[in-house]
């Protein structure tokens, strides 16, 4: 007995693009109504410089969140222009740094809970006035000033990784009545060390016509991508891990507090990495055609392979933020404070209501005195920042891009 297939399947096939039809309207719908939906405070500013810990989503449902973002800042030179020549100089008094955080986000949040891959790249450059005057020098082919002395301690760490990681965000004061005034938000991550090095210099130098010039430094590299003279693996990669806090306070409907730590304890290691230990040392009066010094150090000192060991530094941040009400919308306003090794980072930021859902951002940092400005779309965000604008020659430059997606 034949079946007629063709009749049955035409018959089955009717209904499907219209039924698809009606789905997509339905979850399109969906979507807006949740995107429309007022964010947390905290999650309408404009983002930070550095990593940072806020709380997790606490809605039934499941958001789905990217985020891509990276800052390059350098006290002395344009960001875009560290490896250079130097030719364009401009160091501050005392200790100089030179500083890029990038970050890379795919999560999925729901009922408190986080689980997100990262990817991030932290470097840290500093040194003293006289240590970077002194590389100026010598990448111009200049001749140091009369009488110059120059303290050459400086140090460099530097990660590229990538890992898993868990967040859940816990209420420690609230009500049925009310939303959670007290959020505390733990995250673990279990990391992949793609790249790693640790530099560490120390020593002076002196130049005056009379005595000529004259230096006496050690220095220690450990890079994880290099091999010297056979030492080391040039692709070594390691493992560890890193654990964030963050505690929010609402004091009201539209204010908040956050104080956040991220990489507040870690552990980095990656083994078989290349190790160069050096000894200079130079006592000369020679100068080349150009006017420069002749430097001529004696250099002594041995290669070796070595287990790298890091311990992130850790991102402390302190944000407030306060919302207003305003004709097209609420106004928010807010402090931040960063701080890393040392190196502050305060900021104002605003968050402007234009109407049609669309929202503009400005952010204006005071320490490398770096503006942003930003658009801010349901779920969507956009933000470049710059010292200048030219962007080749600014000392301070970095972009953000996020999206939220509720399910």
């Amino acid at each position: 007995m034949r079946t007629p297939l063709r009749p049955l399947q035409r018959r089955a096939a009717g209904p499907t693009p219209r039924l698809l039809a009606a789905a997509t309207v339905v979850a399109f719908a969906a979507w807006q109504q949740a995107a429309t939906a007022a964010p947390p405070p905290w999650a309408a500013m404009p983002a930070s410089l550095l990593p940072l810990r806020l709380p997790v989503a606490e809605s039934p449902g499941w958001t789905l969140g990217a985020e891509a973002s990276d800052f390059e800042a350098s006290d002395a030179t344009p960001a875009r222009a560290l490896s250079g020549d130097w030719k364009r100089y401009s160091p501050r008094r005392g200790r100089n740094v030179a500083l890029q955080s990038a970050r890379l986000q795919l999560g999925a949040a729901r009922a408190g809970w986080e689980f997100a891959a990262v990817l991030r790249s932290d470097v840290l450059i500093s040194g003293t006035r006289s240590a970077f005057d002194l590389v100026h020098d010598f990448k111009q082919h200049l001749a140091p000033a009369e009488g110059s002395r120059f303290d050459l301690g400086t140090e460099a760490r530097g990660a590229v990784w990538a890992g898993l990681r868990v967040a859940h965000s816990w209420a420690l004061w609230s009500s049925a009545q009310e939303q959670p005034r007290l959020l505390l938000t733990g995250a673990a991550t279990l990391l992949s060390a793609r790249r790693a090095e640790k530099i560490d210099t120390a020593g002076s130098a002196s130049w005056s016509a009379a005595a000529g010039y004259t230096l006496q430094a050690s220095g220690l590299r450990l890079q994880s991508f290099r091999s010297f003279s056979g030492f080391g693996n040039a692709g070594a990669t390691g493992a560890g891990y890193s654990v964030d806090v963050g505690l929010l306070w609402r004091p009201g409907a539209g204010s908040f507090v956050n104080l956040s730590a991220v990489d507040l304890l870690s552990s980095l290691r990656i083994g078989n990495v290349a190790t160069q230990r050096l000894g200079a040392n130079s006592s000369t009066r020679s100068q080349n055609p150009d006017g420069s010094i002749d430097y001529q150090p004696l250099l002594s000192g041995r290669y070796s392979a070595e287990t790298l060991s890091l311990k992130l530094a850790p991102k402390w941040s302190a944000i407030a933020g306060w919302a207003f009400a305003g004709e097209r919308g609420p106004w928010r306003l807010g402090a931040r404070w960063e701080r890393v090794d040392g190196l502050d980072l305060p900021a104002l930021w605003a968050e402007l209501p234009l109407g049609k859902g669309w929202q503009g951002q400005l952010d204006a940092e005071t320490r490398f005195r770096v503006l942003g400005v930003g658009l801010r779309w349901r779920g969507a965000a956009l933000m470049l920042r710059s010292r200048s604008l030219g962007w080749g020659r600014s000392n301070a430059i970095g972009w953000q891009a996020g999206l939220s997606l509720p399910l």
